[in-house]
C-alpha cells in the first residue's frame, strides 16, 4: 500500500467533465523484425513476464473515507490483464489519418478508476504493414521521466534479445485496507499536518531569504522583458469538449542540431522558436494573432538519480514568453533564449521541491475544490498560459518490443480548462516526434498548425545554414 503525494493526487483532482488526467504514447512498430506479429496476446505475455518490475500496474486507487487524506495505491486482488491490453482493428489498408482518428477517439474517454489506471491498445491493419501501440497511463502514476523507466522495462535494446516470456512470477496481493483503519490514520495525519506545514514553511522561508539577493537581481531583467504568466486571449484558451484531435509529425534531430550550432542556442530553444513561429503563422492566417507574445508552460523534471525508477511525479513548471510577436526566425530564437534563461534562473532560485511539497498538506476534499475553482478562473479570466510545450528526452538508439522494432514514438498528452492546446515531443533515435493535442472546438484544423511548425523549421534551417 502506497499513499499518493499531493502532486500525484492533483492530476486526479483536475478531472472535471471533459478534462482527463491521463497521458498516452503512440508507438509505431515494424513486426517484420520479430518472430511473430505484435498482437494483444503477445503483449499480454510480455507484460505478465515483467509486471513484477512494475508493481504500480497491479494497484488501484483506494480513497480515504470523507476525503480526509490523500488516496492510496493498493493491490487489485481482481487484476485481469485482459481488461488492460486489447486489440483494435482498422479496416486494411488503414491510412495514418485513420490511425490518428482512432487515437483521438481512444484518448477522449476517462480511465476506469475501479481498476489500475492504465491500458494498451494494439492497432493492426495499417497500410504499410506496421503495428501501432497506444499506451495510456494516468498522470497520477507517471510523469515523463518515469514513463521512460517503464519503456526501459518493457522494451529491449538488443534486436537479438531472447524473446521468450517466462511465466509470471507468483503474486500474492495484499489484503484490501480496512476503511476504519484508513480513517484513523487520516485523523492522526491531520492532527500533525499543521506542524509539518509550519516546519516546511520555515524551511522555505530560510531558502527564500538565502536566495533573496539573487532573486532581486533578476527582477529588472524580468520586468524589462515584460514576462508574465498572463497570456493574451487566443482560440486555445477555451473550455474543451469531451472530444480530442491528435496530429503527429517528425523533425530530424540532426537538422535541429545544425540550427542549434549555427545560432549558438540549445535544442530546446530551437524547438520553442519553431513552435512560436508555427503558432504565429497559424494565428496570422486567421487574423487572431495578439500584439503581445503568447505565454507557455514548460514542464521541468526535478527527478534526481535517487528517484530513478520510482513511479509518480517529480515535475515542476516554468512559465515563459513565447515570442509570437517576432517575425524574423533568427530573432525569434534569440528572444526565446533570453526568455528561457530568465525563467530558468527564477525557477532554479526558488525552493521548488518545498513549494510542491505543500500540496501534501491539503486534504483531497479541499484540493479538489481548489482545482475546480482554479480551472474555472483560468477559463473565465484567461490567467493560464496559452499553451503547454513539453520536450521529453528519450533514447537515441533503436528499441524493440517483443522483437518488433520501434520506429516512431509520439506523445499524446492532456489538455485542461482554459488551455486546449498541448505540444509535446519525444526525442528518439535521431528524430523529434511531435504529438499535437487539442479539441476540435478550439482547433478544428490541427493539421494546418502542425504544417506551420514544420514550415517554420524549414525556414529556420535555411536561415541558419545561409
Amino acid at each position: 500500500m502506497q499513499q499518493l503525494s499531493g502532486l500525484d493526487a492533483a492530476f486526479l483532482n483536475l478531472e472535471t467533465g471533459p478534462v482527463y488526467g491521463h497521458v498516452s504514447s503512440l508507438g509505431i512498430y515494424d513486426s517484420s523484425t520479430a518472430d511473430q506479429p505484435l498482437t494483444a496476446a503477445v503483449l499480454r505475455e510480455r507484460m505478465m513476464s515483467r509486471i513484477h518490475k512494475l508493481p504500480m500496474f497491479r494497484r488501484k486507487l483506494v480513497t480515504v473515507p470523507l476525503g480526509l487524506d490523500q488516496p492510496y495505491w493498493c493491490d487489485d486482488d481482481e487484476f485481469d490483464i485482459n481488461a488492460h491490453i486489447f486489440d483494435v482493428g482498422i479496416s486494411a489498408p488503414g491510412t495514418r489519418q485513420q490511425l490518428n482518428e482512432v487515437v483521438s477517439r481512444l484518448v477522449a474517454k476517462p480511465l476506469d478508476r475501479s481498476r489500475p489506471l492504465w491500458e494498451m491498445a494494439v492497432i493492426n491493419g495499417l497500410e504499410d504493414g506496421k503495428t501501432a501501440l497506444l499506451a495510456t497511463v494516468h498522470h497520477s502514476v507517471i510523469d515523463g521521466g518515469s514513463g521512460n523507466d517503464v519503456n526501459a522495462i518493457l522494451l529491449d535494446m538488443d534486436p537479438n534479445a531472447d524473446q521468450t516470456n517466462p511465466p509470471p512470477k507468483p503474486w500474492h496481493p495484499e489484503a484490501p485496507p480496512d476503511g476504519m483503519k484508513l480513517l484513523r490514520s487520516a485523523v492522526t495525519a491531520n492532527a500533525v499536518r499543521p506542524f509539518k506545514a509550519v516546519k516546511s514553511g520555515l524551511s522555505m522561508t530560510r531558502q527564500l531569504l538565502k536566495e533573496t539577493p539573487a532573486l532581486a537581481s533578476m527582477v529588472p531583467g524580468v520586468a524589462s522583458r515584460g514576462t508574465s504568466v498572463l497570456g493574451p486571449r487566443t482560440p486555445f484558451n477555451v473550455k474543451p469538449t469531451n472530444r480530442r484531435i491528435f496530429v503527429p509529425f517528425q523533425i530530424p534531430l540532426d537538422e535541429v542540431k545544425t540550427i542549434k550550432k549555427a545560432v549558438g542556442a540549445t535544442i530546446n530553444d530551437v524547438v520553442m522558436a519553431e513552435c512560436a513561429g508555427g503558432l504565429r503563422s497559424w494565428l496570422m492566417a486567421r487574423n487572431e494573432l495578439p500584439d503581445k507574445p503568447l505565454t507557455a508552460s514548460i514542464p521541468v523534471s526535478i527527478r534526481d538519480e535517487s528517484q530513478k525508477g520510482a513511479m509518480g511525479n517529480q515535475v515542476s513548471m516554468i512559465i515563459t514568453d513565447l515570442p509570437t510577436d517576432v517575425a524574423d526566425p533568427l530573432e525569434r530564437i534569440k528572444a526565446v533564449h533570453e526568455s528561457m534563461m530568465t525563467a530558468k534562473e527564477v525557477h532554479d532560485a526558488l525552493p521548488v521541491a518545498t513549494i510542491i511539497g505543500f500540496s501534501d498538506f491539503a486534504t483531497p476534499a479541499i484540493s479538489a475544490a481548489a482545482a475546480r475553482a482554479a480551472q474555472r478562473a483560468n477559463f473565465t479570466s484567461g490567467v493560464m498560459p496559452n499553451v503547454t510545450i513539453s520536450n521529453v528526452p528519450g533514447a537515441q538508439w533503436k528499441m524493440y518490443l517483443c522483437g518488433a522494432e520501434l520506429e516512431e514514438f509520439y506523445p499524446v498528452s492532456m489538455i485542461v480548462d482554459g488551455q486546449a492546446m498541448n505540444i509535446t515531443l519525444f526525442s528518439y533515435d535521431g528524430h523529434l516526434d511531435f504529438g499535437l493535442v487539442s479539441c476540435p472546438h478550439a482547433v478544428p484544423d490541427l493539421q494546418s498548425l502542425a504544417d506551420a511548425i514544420v514550415a517554420d523549421h524549414a525556414a529556420l534551417l535555411a536561415e541558419a545554414t545561409a
